[in-house]
């Protein structure tokens, strides 16, 4: 009877690790959280400060990061240095971590010098505090941000408002 129950029992876990183990190699892969913004929100976004500043006969880089500071996409207009990309990413970050535009940020340097270097301390090489930078919100919520970077000063703003302007449009045409 003893070699018969230790068989059965025998039997009874094989079958139970095999079964953990089928289910587990058919489980599909966890997905990453989606993001509150999506690929063609930004592309809106994008297109249409690249738009603004094809009117103003310039050329720029911007990028639109998500809630948590990745990348959603990005453009450099035919013409635009390379490394514009670096700043306006670094424009868009510090308004994340901000939670406000970067131009207010850029004041800090002459009115609040020891927080200014303090952020720019904690955030080595991803912060870039001076205008360009807009944080994205939906329903006061922080969903993204955008950095144009490679106009004159003050315009960067301006373009970046272009395409806030234009992704507001069309998440309100989403709604019908």
């Amino acid at each position: 009877m003893k070699t018969l129950s230790a068989l059965c029992l025998t039997l009874v876990v094989g079958y139970l690790a095999h079964a953990v183990t089928v289910s587990a190699a058919e489980a599909p892969r966890p997905l990453a959280p989606p993001t509150a913004l999506s690929l063609q929100e930004a592309r809106v976004i994008i297109d249409t400060a690249v738009a603004y500043a094809r009117e103003q006969k310039l050329t720029m880089t911007v990028v639109v990061l998500d809630e948590e500071g990745q990348l959603i996409s990005a453009d450099r207009m035919e013409g635009a240095s390379f490394h514009l990309e670096r700043f306006a990413k670094g424009k868009a970050y510090a308004s994340l971590v901000l939670r406000d535009r970067t131009e207010t940020a850029a004041e800090l340097a002459k009115t609040r010098p020891d927080r200014y270097f303090g952020i720019m301390g904690m955030y080595p090489g991803e912060v870039y505090l001076v205008g360009g930078g807009l944080p994205l919100a939906v329903a006061n919520r922080l969903v993204g941000a955008v950095g144009v970077a490679g106009l004159p000063q003050g315009v960067d703003e301006k373009a970046a408002e272009a395409g806030i302007a234009a992704w507001n449009k069309f998440r309100a045409s989403m709604k019908k």
